[in-house]
């Protein structure tokens, strides 16, 4: 059996121990207390969304990019951004046999229309090189009505189709003195010529 003298040491350590973990215990509570403090004062701050309003935050009005202004040293920009710019359509069709220039707007509805009968050509001379020359002069007049009848910026997307004459006559027509006023409208060039990969047998060529 434990003396006393023992017994009253083992209960006197046992207490010095019990106290230096309280103290241990309470000095690490009053830390996280003092660190979380400021923690905790933002979030007592903050109001609850859900609370407030169902929506999600908006952005103020410095949260957006400014708008677009125009390039006050390009005029066509200047234009473009006053007055809405009108999308015409030119088509050239040349075939083997004729030449065909359509001119439509974003509607797709035909304005002018010309072709190499039109222009006075009869027969096999319909498609050739100076029928289809005839319709390009043509047509550029009559674009060039419009833009003064208009009074406002358009521009003209070029479509062609077909390997005929008529189409290199629409190319040189407008590199000439003749497209000058039209060149500058012209912003695309497309060629929408079908090509034939497969599909059925070609008809007997003619023996001549």
């Amino acid at each position: 059996m434990l003396s006393a003298v023992q017994t009253a040491a083992a209960c006197s350590l046992r207490s010095a121990t019990t106290s230096s973990s309280a103290r241990a215990v309470l000095g690490a509570r009053r830390c996280l207390a003092t660190d979380a403090a400021p923690v905790l004062s933002l979030l007592d701050g903050l109001t609850s969304i859900s609370a407030s309003s169902s929506q999600p935050p908006a952005a103020g009005p410095g949260g957006y990019p400014p708008a677009k202004a125009p390039n006050p040293f390009n005029t066509r920009d200047s234009k473009a951004y006053l007055v809405p710019t009108k999308h015409y359509s030119l088509y050239c069709q040349s075939t083997r046999n004729n030449t065909i220039t359509t001119l439509m707007d974003h509607n797709y509805e035909a304005l002018a229309s010309f072709t190499g009968g039109s222009c006075g050509f009869k027969k096999a001379n319909r498609a050739s090189y100076e029928a289809g020359y005839q319709c390009a002069v043509r047509m550029f007049k009559e674009i060039e009505r419009l833009v003064e009848k208009e009074k406002r910026d358009f521009v003209v997307d070029l479509y062609f189709n077909g390997f005929g004459q008529g189409r290199d006559a629409m190319h040189r027509a407008l590199l000439t003195t003749e497209g000058e006023k039209l060149r500058p409208l012209v912003v695309s060039l497309t060629d929408r010529t079908p090509i034939k990969i497969g599909g059925t047998r070609a008809k007997k060529a003619r023996r001549l």
